[in-house]
């Protein structure tokens, strides 16, 4: 049994995936400032202070990303010894 292909309609919904309109090159990893006024970011005022949270707080989610990222570590250093003890367990 074939599926049915869903219909797509022609019509232009307004969204934009690549906005190609500053495409001035075809020379790529060249850097170009920006001259257009919306290119500009606004400068933040906001005061990101209450946003992250109490010293203890910030030590936890400080404390627990190192983890993350020492246990993923730990797991490419293990499988990195079991295929050397592998090759030197064949090789000798």
């Amino acid at each position: 049994m074939a599926r049915e292909r869903e219909h797509f309609e022609d019509e232009d919904d307004g969204r934009t995936i690549a906005d190609m309109s500053d495409v001035r090159s075809a020379v790529p990893f060249t850097l170009h400032r920006a001259n257009r006024e919306e290119d500009v970011l606004p400068d933040s005022t906001r005061d990101v202070r209450e946003e992250l949270g109490d010293p203890d707080e910030r030590l936890m989610v400080i404390l627990g990303s190192l983890k993350a990222a020492l246990s993923v570590g730990l797991v490419y250093v293990v499988v990195f010894g079991l295929f050397i003890a592998l090759l030197l367990y064949l090789w000798c």
